[in-house]
């Protein structure tokens, strides 16, 4: 995929990318869709090849001549970025140069002004962690001061896509190799709900809008807040009465319905124990959810059938939320060890809020939509 364009050629994937990142918005999260400004005025994209004094990727322009970014703040770039309109980029771009950098040159503005200048002239992609390059298009921005950028200095990399931060600077790593690639990258993981960026997965919330999980977040939300011990209830809720509804056909890759009951069921004696341990005082509290993905496990478990896994759930649901309660006073820790899809993805000591937060606010939706998925 050649991302990095040098001429005036429209890539042909960042139209058949877009549209496809369009159309499941459209079906799945308008509310990120409706973020979506107009196509950029091309005036625009003009004055920020002159600011940079390049001409911009191909594929950068094809994009912003399908829409200049987005009005207010949106996550359709992992893991928390939103498209700037063109005159954005060129504001933050701006701040970059003119207070960043004088508060990075320290005591001897020549001589890191001379540095600056030696790297700009660099290939794409060199590191340069203390400064940031005139050479260097904001494209996308988190909110926070931290931004993805394309480095448009020369090379074989020219147009590659990084990640500049406002307490350490630009990353070394380049996360894609031009805004084409970036694209094409979304809309495979958003159309087949795969990772990307490692372990980076879309996640819709119920309101449309969207985030970028991690692997390990979706396990274990971390921090110190309280548990929200009513959307707990709601939660173990849901997935009982779609147990209870039925009607479910035979799965495609995935686990079948019993199997998913009974790694709820046996997911909730795990916490329980766990929970149970904490309140009695167990300076060394251990989780491990390994014994809930055992397919020998999920197997026994599984044939109660459907109906005595339902009240199995809403039993031990309804005994997880009175055990919660009084956890909510301190800040207790266990040791987590999760394993998914056969990968170790957290093993060491962990705020167990946060894995009781990540239960009703992850892993039970997940598992209701899993439900309904094989009822479709």
């Amino acid at each position: 995929m050649a991302a990095a364009c040098h001429d005036d050629a429209m890539p042909p994937d960042v139209d058949e990318s877009w549209d496809l990142i369009l159309s499941w918005l459209g079906r799945h999260s308008p509310a990120e869709a409706a973020l979506l400004r107009p196509p950029a005025d091309p005036r625009d994209i003009d004055a920020a090849a002159r600011a940079v004094g390049a001409a911009l990727p191909a594929d950068l322009v094809a994009w912003w001549r399908r829409a200049d970014g987005q009005a207010g703040k949106g996550q359709l770039l992992p893991s928390l970025y939103s498209p700037y309109p063109v005159r954005e980029a060129l504001h933050s771009r701006d701040i970059w140069l003119t207070a960043w950098n004088p508060a990075a040159a320290g005591p001897d503005p020549d001589r890191f002004a001379a540095w600056v200048s030696e790297l700009d002239r660099a290939p794409a992609g060199t590191p340069c962690a203390g400064a940031w390059l005139p050479s260097w298009l904001p494209i996308a921005g988190d909110g926070g001061g931290d931004d993805l950028f394309v480095d448009l200095r020369p090379g074989p990399a020219h147009g590659c896509v990084r990640e500049f931060r406002r307490d350490s600077g630009a990353s070394d790593a380049v996360l894609w190799p031009g805004v084409a690639a970036m694209l094409a990258e979304v809309a495979t993981a958003l159309r087949r709900g795969v990772p990307i960026r490692g372990d980076r997965q879309i996640w819709v919330y119920d309101d449309g809008s969207i985030c970028w999980d991690s692997a390990v977040g979706r396990w274990s939300a971390g921090g110190s807040a309280l548990v929200l011990v009513h959307r707990l209830r709601e939660r173990y809720a849901e997935v009982v009465t779609e147990v209870r509804t039925g009607g479910f056909g035979a799965p495609e890759g995935t686990w079948p319905a019993e199997f998913i009951a009974a790694h709820v069921a046996r997911n909730t004696e795990l916490l329980i124990a766990t929970t149970e341990a904490l309140l009695a005082g167990d300076p060394e509290p251990v989780y491990d959810n390994s014994d809930a993905m055992d397919p020998a496990t999920l197997h026994r478990y599984a044939a109660a059938g459907l109906g005595a896994l339902a009240d199995q759930i809403s039993f031990l649901g309804s005994r997880l939320c009175e055990l919660a309660e009084p956890l909510n006073r301190g800040r207790p820790v266990a040791h987590v060890r999760i394993v998914d899809h056969g990968q170790v993805i957290v093993d060491g000591r962990q705020g167990w809020l946060g894995v009781l937060n990540a239960l009703w606010n992850r892993q039970l939706p997940i598992r209701a939509r899993q439900l309904r998925a094989l009822r479709r």
